[in-house]
């Protein structure tokens, strides 16, 4: 995939990435040369998703950060530009589900 579409020296951040879409984007911007930052609500989650990217040689910050709430996300963007020194791609691949009736 690298031959095709080369995001080396690039830091990529992917909201949502402990499974599904998030999870198959990472991978793909990972074998595409990004370093990640890879966020979830749930710590453990990505961290086990950042375990099965160490392989791929790139650098990955895995960290909990939940979308509904604005200080996490700052937080995450705080310690991604911190640690990787910027953000070049923003994947947001987090979904957010309310249940109310149809009518609000």
């Amino acid at each position: 995939m690298s031959t095709l579409f080369d995001l080396t020296g690039q830091v990529a951040l992917v909201t949502g990435a402990s499974r599904g879409f998030g999870r198959s984007i990472a991978g793909a911007l990972a074998g595409a040369g990004s370093d990640l930052v890879l966020t979830s609500r749930t710590l453990k989650d990505v961290e086990a998703v950042a375990a099965e990217l160490a392989s791929t040689g790139r650098k990955i910050l895995p960290l909990q950060a939940n979308v509904t709430q604005v200080e996490e996300v700052e937080e995450a963007v705080r310690r991604a530009v911190a640690t990787l020194g910027r953000i070049d791609v923003l994947i947001n691949n987090a979904g957010v589900i309310t249940f109310e009736p149809f009518e609000e």
